[in-house]
């Protein structure tokens, strides 16, 4: 190996090390400091229960956690939103409930990527929020509260972005 390219790694690691312990001297945890990142006040209380997800020591570990949980939120919420399509069969509630699908496989889809490509896996947490965002419109346009599952998968998505996105290498 050429000096230069020791010097790199050096300095890669080196600025690994003090982010690990910038943040251990914060007291902040993973999960903190990521529900800080999103800015919604909704996010630490659904992530704290999950002891997985509060003891995480990094943000591989944090990032499969929260996909994990965002796939059996998705899944929790496919079955909702199939039911309830059933009791209030519009045209939008029911092509809601009918793509409700589409979080699940982003949510798999990013889990799948985090190692080999962080980037696209940030892609697809963010896209598993369209439909339920598809699904709160069409909730508003019905004036039928959005049910909590749908927020919940909602808010899922830019976490397992923000989670994510200390994967990726720049």
């Amino acid at each position: 190996m050429n000096t230069s390219k020791v010097a790199c790694l050096l300095f890669t690691v080196s600025m690994i090390l003090i982010s690990y312990s910038i943040m251990a001297a914060s007291g902040e945890s993973l999960y903190e400091g990521v529900c800080g990142e999103t800015k919604n006040p909704d996010c630490l209380p659904l992530l704290k229960d999950d002891p997985r997800i509060t003891s995480a020591k990094n943000y591989l570990d944090l990032s499969t956690f929260i996909l994990e949980f965002g796939e059996k939120k998705a899944r929790e919420g496919k079955e909702y939103m199939l039911q309830f399509a059933k009791d209030h069969p519009t045209e939008l509630i029911t092509y809601c409930a009918n793509n409700y699908e589409s979080p699940i496989t982003s949510f798999l889809s990013a889990k799948a990527e985090l190692i080999e490509d962080p980037r696209t896996a940030t892609y697809d947490a963010l896209v598993a929020g369209d439909v339920p965002k598809q699904c709160a419109k069409a909730m508003e346009e019905a004036k039928i509260d959005n049910p909590p599952i749908n927020k919940i998968v909602t808010l899922l998505s830019p976490i397992a972005y923000y989670a994510i996105s200390h994967l990726v290498v720049i």
